[in-house]
């Protein structure tokens, strides 16, 4: 077993193919790294280096592989009660699963993490799982739990764009309409 500069520095570099798109090479290189550390000697890095690793083979296309190593990883984060990278490991999680078409999972995976985004107030984070779910509720055929999605979303949000500017104007006019004012 390698020491754990070791592991940072393979860790680096992977992360550094990551931002440059080279997905192939990041995915070796998260797996050198993860070889180098014990889990249970250092959980927290462990279960971060496989989240990491499943959102390069994800954005590679292997999408079975991605769950595969961000399963658990929340897990992990519970026990050392850090929910952010545990919202952050469910949203992982629910990607791979919408690729993989288990979209009634996804959304439960994402809803926890919006839930854990709210708890720990990262609401640019809370907006953008709210945003996944919404747009997997379109693709499950629920438009308007869509559009509440999309409005809570909106609301979690403190500067919003034109676009979104004016999906929140037209959510205060289905509020309205449905009388939920």
């Amino acid at each position: 077993m390698v020491t754990s500069p070791e592991f940072e520095k393979l860790n680096r570099a992977a992360q550094t193919a990551f931002e440059h798109k080279n997905y192939p090479e990041a995915v070796r290189l998260y797996h050198q790294a993860l070889e180098t550390i014990n889990p249970a000697e250092m959980p927290a890095a462990h279960a971060e280096a496989r989240n990491n690793l499943s959102v390069a083979l994800l954005k590679g296309g292997n999408a079975q592989a991605a769950l595969d190593q961000a399963s658990g990883t929340e897990h992990v984060f519970a026990e050392i009660r850090d929910p952010q990278r545990q919202a952050i490991a469910l949203g992982n999680i629910a990607a791979a699963m919408v690729e993989l078409q288990r979209l009634d999972e996804a959304l439960q995976k994402y809803q926890l993490s919006a839930d854990l985004f709210k708890q720990t107030g990262n609401d640019e984070m809370r907006s953008y799982v709210l945003r996944e779910i919404s747009v997997l509720q379109m693709k499950r055929g629920k438009q308007v739990d869509s559009l509440f999605a999309m409005d809570a979303a909106l609301a979690s949000k403190k500067k919003l764009n034109w676009r979104e500017s004016i999906i929140k104007s037209l959510m205060r006019i289905v509020h309205r309409m449905m009388g939920t004012n």
